[in-house]
Parts: C-alpha cells; structure tokens; sequence
C-alpha cells in the first residue's frame, strides 16, 4: 500500500499515542492482576516476593505490548485515522482488561485460568461467577475510562513527547520481563519452591527453564537440579495432613508389599498365574481395582500417600513424607525398599522413601534375571529378622516382557484379533513374564510365612508397545491403568470384593486395619477403605502432565492445556460427547480440602 506524504505524517504520532495507550493499558492489567497475587498468598522469603513483583510487571508488560503489536499497530498502518484509532483502542483494550479480569474471578473460584476445559465448568456455574453487580457495571465503565484515556492522551501527545520518558520506561518494562525469566532458570534448576510455585499465578504466562542446557555446561549435576533449595521454607501450597494423626497398634505384623511394574489385570489368569489364583482363594481378592496413575512413580505415590498425582510436586518439594510411613517408623517398624533404587529420583528418597532403607538394586541388563536376584535380597532379609518388617518389593519384569535365559514358559495361545501382529506376539511374551513373576511371588510369599500380611498389586497396567513412554502417557484406558490387587490379612477368611476400589484404598485400609488409627480418614486422605464402597461415582487418574476423570460412563481425559477428549468405557473416542461438568465440580471440590487458601 502506497501512502502519500501527508499519510506519513500522521502515522509518526499514531504509533506514539498507541504506544503510550498500550503503556497506560499494561499499568491497569497490573493493578487488575494484583487479584491474583492476592488469591495466591504473599511468598515467605524476600526473593520470592521481589521474583513475583517483577514478574508481575515483566509480563503484563509483555502481554501488553505484543496485544498492540497484533492490533493497534496493524489499524495504525492501514487506517491512519486517529478518531477511528482511539475508539478500537479503547474497544480493544476494554475487552482485553474485561477477560482478564473475568480470568481472576476463574482462578478465585478454581485456580485455573481460562480454556476450553474451564469455560465448560464455568458455564455451569455461571450463577456464581456472576453474582456480583459490579460484573455487570465493570465493562461499561471500563469502557468509558478508555474512552476518556484515550482522548485525553491524543490532547496532551505533544506535551508527552517533550518530556522523552520513551526510553527509560522501554528499560525499565524490559529489564523487569528479562529478569523474571533469568531468575525463574535459576529457581527451576535448583528446584527453589517458593519461585517455582508461582508458575501458575498469571493467565499465559510460560516461564523459561533451562534444566538441559545447564546440565549440558556441566554447570550443574542432574542429581543437583533435582533438589530442592535447602533454605527454601515450605511452599505451603498443600496441608497435609489436616490434622495430627492418632494411632495404637495393638500388634506389629511384618508386612510384605509387592508393586509390579506394568501389571495388567485382565491377563492374570490360571494358566498365566496359577500361584496368585490359587493365593487369591485364601485372600482377599478385588476385582475391580485401578491405579490412581498409568506411569510408575505416580503409582507408588498415589499408593503412599492417598493424595492426587497432581500432587506429587508440590509434596515432594516440601520434602513432606507420607503419613503411613510415618506412623509404622513411630509403631517400631523396621522399613526397607527393594527394586527401587534406579527408578526413585532424589526427591522420592528424601520424600516418601525418607522412612525406608533403600537397599541398593542389582544392576542386570535382563530385568527378569535382576528381579531374580531383588527377589533374594528381601528372602536374605527376611530370615535375618530383628523386630517388625514392612518390606517394599518392586519387580518390573512384565513391564520389559523380560524372562530369564533358559525359561520354559507357558505354551502360546491365539492373541485377539484386534491387535496387530507386532502387539499379537507382545501378547504371548507378556503372558511369559507373568508367569515368571508368578514363581517368585511364590518365593517371596512362602519366605514371608503366613503370619505377614501380603500386598500385592501392580503401579499401573500395559499397553502391548515396545516405546511404553510415548504410547502410555497420554492412554488412560482400562488396560493402562487397571490392576490386581491381593491382601492376605492372618487369621480373616478370604473373599472377593466386588465394588470399585483404587490406590488411593490402600492407605486408609492399612491405617485403620494395621495400624489401628482413629483419626478421621478425611483428614489425611483422597480416598476411603477398600472394605467400603466408595460415596464416590468417579474415579481421579493422572501422571505428570494429563489427568483423566472415569466414571460408568465414560472416561474425560484433559491435559495441562485444558484440551479435553472423552471416551467410551472401552476406549472409544467419543466426539461429540460433552464434559459432565456436575462430576467436574464435585472432583475439584474434593481435591480442594488439602490446599492451603
């Protein structure tokens, strides 16, 4: 587009007015969001708090400026007119400010910003969100605020462009934006909770961290990285428990609980597992039970503590313990962890293992042949006994379809026709590996004798893939996250139990039945005893970075993004389906009861 010379002349202070009217913006979107400082709570240390004020600046003044550089400056160029600038600016800024302050009353009500997910849950609670007059009055007089902004400003434009504040304000909005960032690398790579914890505060707000890069320069080890700042005081973003915890037990049984890596309920069968059938007939058996997670480490979290994956971050940057460990220190249990050296970070071992002897792993190229000889190590203990036992036994064969070289097996049989052929043979080497993880839970079990009381359950299910990783996190079918579980109680018949139960039973169940605990089990836990049918309908299932809700129904899977995909309960992709927003609510509600406000 051609302009003339006196086109050119009225560009020059168009784009200073806006430029000025954008400055004018960013103070207002910082005064709004000053709201969420509020909601989130003043930080404890003094970085902390200089961290939030400059970031609080830097990026409302980067947001700011790229919302000019998508709107305003392209209408300048185009329509040089100033009376049509000033009235889309102020139109443009007005409904900008509007949904931001709209986001704030989001995140009051559940600490999430807005996107797909949120605005289906808000839209069924509209009621609330808009029960407050000046909802209504806000807009309208923003709008007029603008208005008079931005002609005030285009009055009084040349007597801003004498005082030349251009520069030290382009400095001052910079450096904040630069600053922020440079000190959120540092916090992320030293894991300093009280910045890391701000991450969330504002609406699109993406924090650069730099853990690869650092560890790549040798300027810091990963071990390093993964530890948190020893100054760093709680972030208290979580209370847990609610309450002190109130336990006698009457007795001390030696405990042996065995987690199997990528344990598939549906494939445990007689001829897969005769010892566990059989075991089953003298136990008690759940038919229905899931992991809380599809990956590993948010298995045994959610097993230990009872509490959402979601939570496995800020507990364990707390350097917070779980309350079932302990209170079996406190009852004069000896406590000591096998098969979990290599996959527990260092956060696990100062965290929920902080009670546990972590017995170091035999290193073994064929994990099958390691899980032999992680196996021996607890049977060794076992017999070397010096008081009460509370063994953990983490066997990961299936997990890797790995049996030991000379392996007999079981023989083939007919895979379904729905998988493929790679998966088809997957199949019968998973089958393999159940049976051979069935002979050593026959090893351990008989070592343990029968007055222990036996666990055994899986950290989550399989998916027939070589790339586990990949393929599973995003999967939260049946098959990823459905799971055996066995409790063998001395002296109490067996039976099945016909109900939905989960992980997050199992510490209520052990710390009322073992431990004899009296305090309410809402006060330290997600979830209720196994022996009870849950109150209720849905089932919480997550891992690092997705969540998904199962009910009867259906399976809602949502991402950190909010993006959201619903499915049959055979996993089919439902597209039209919509969130069950009541289900939604209650689940938050209930998450809820453990943050700090």
């Amino acid at each position: 587009m051609q302009f003339n010379d006196h086109t050119k002349d009225n560009v020059s202070p168009l784009v200073l007015w806006g430029h000025w009217f954008t400055f004018i913006n960013m103070l207002l979107a910082m005064l709004i969001a000053t709201r969420f400082l509020y909601i989130q709570g003043w930080p404890d240390t003094l970085l902390a708090q200089a961290y939030m004020l400059v970031n609080l600046v830097g990026h409302f003044a980067f947001l700011g400026f790229a919302g000019y550089l998508f709107t305003l400056f392209p209408i300048t160029v185009l329509l040089p007119f100033s009376h049509i600038l000033r009235g889309v600016g102020a139109l443009v800024a007005t409904i900008g400010l509007t949904i931001l302050a709209f986001d704030a009353e989001i995140f009051d009500h559940y600490r999430l910003h807005l996107n797909p997910f949120v605005l289906d849950i808000a839209s069924a609670d509209i009621g609330a969100l808009l029960d407050n007059p000046i909802v209504a009055v806000f807009p309208i007089a923003l709008l007029a605020l603008q208005l008079v902004l931005a002609n005030g400003l285009w009055k009084r434009l040349a007597r801003v462009r004498r005082r030349r504040m251009g520069i030290p304000v382009v400095i001052v909005l910079a450096s904040c934006f630069i600053a922020s960032h440079l000190v959120h690398i540092w916090a992320d790579a030293t894991g300093y909770r009280p910045i890391v914890a701000q991450d969330d505060i504002f609406p699109l707000h993406y924090p650069a961290t730099a853990r690869g890069f650092i560890a790549r320069q040798g300027l810091m080890e990963e071990g390093e990285m993964a530890v948190p700042n020893r100054i760093a005081p709680s972030s208290h973003q979580l209370l847990y428990p609610l309450t002190d915890i109130n336990c006698v037990p009457p007795t001390t049984q030696d405990v042996l609980m065995i987690t199997i890596d990528g344990f598939r309920a549906d494939m445990v069968n007689q001829q897969t597992m005769p010892y566990l059938m059989d075991l089953s007939q003298q136990s008690h058996w759940f038919e229905h039970h899931s992991s809380a997670s599809n990956s590993y480490n948010h298995g045994l979290f959610t097993m230990f503590y009872s509490m959402l994956p979601s939570y496995r971050e800020p507990l364990l940057l707390d350097l917070k313990g779980p309350e079932l460990t302990k209170q079996l220190h406190r009852a004069g249990y000896h406590l000591s962890a096998y098969g979990i050296n290599q996959a527990a970070t260092p956060f696990d071992k100062q965290t929920w293992l902080q009670d546990f002897n972590v017995v170091p792993t035999p290193v073994d190229d064929v994990a099958a042949e390691q899980d032999i000889a992680i196996s021996q190590q607890v049977i060794s203990h076992i017999e070397q006994k010096n008081g009460p036992q509370f063994n953990l036994v983490s066997l990961s064969a299936p997990a890797y379809y790995s049996t030991p070289v000379g392996e007999v097996g079981i023989p083939t049989v007919r895979a379904d026709k729905s998988l493929n052929h790679a998966q088809q043979v997957l199949f019968n080497q998973y089958r393999q590996s159940l049976h051979f993880i069935d002979g050593q839970l026959q090893r351990l079990v008989e070592a343990a004798g029968e007055n222990t009381v036996v666990i055994i359950t899986g950290t989550h299910g399989h998916l027939f893939t070589t790339d586990i990783n990949a393929d599973s996190r995003a999967n939260f079918s049946p098959a990823a996250t459905r799971v055996p579980l066995l409790i063998r109680w001395n002296g109490q018949r067996p039976r099945a139990i016909s109900h939905r139960t989960s992980h997050y039973g199992v510490v209520p169940t052990l710390m009322t039945n073992l431990l004899q605990c009296t305090t309410p089990i809402r006060e330290y836990s997600l979830g209720e005893e196994l022996y009870q049918p849950p109150h209720n309908d849905y089932l919480v299932i997550g891992n690092a970075r997705q969540f998904a809700i199962q009910t009867e129904r259906a399976i809602t899977v949502i991402d950190n993004r909010g993006a959201y995909r619903v499915y049959n309960n055979n996993y089919k992709r439902q597209r039209e389906a919509k969130l069950d927003v009541p289900v939604l609510v209650l689940m938050m509600e209930e998450g809820g009861r453990f943050r700090s406000h």
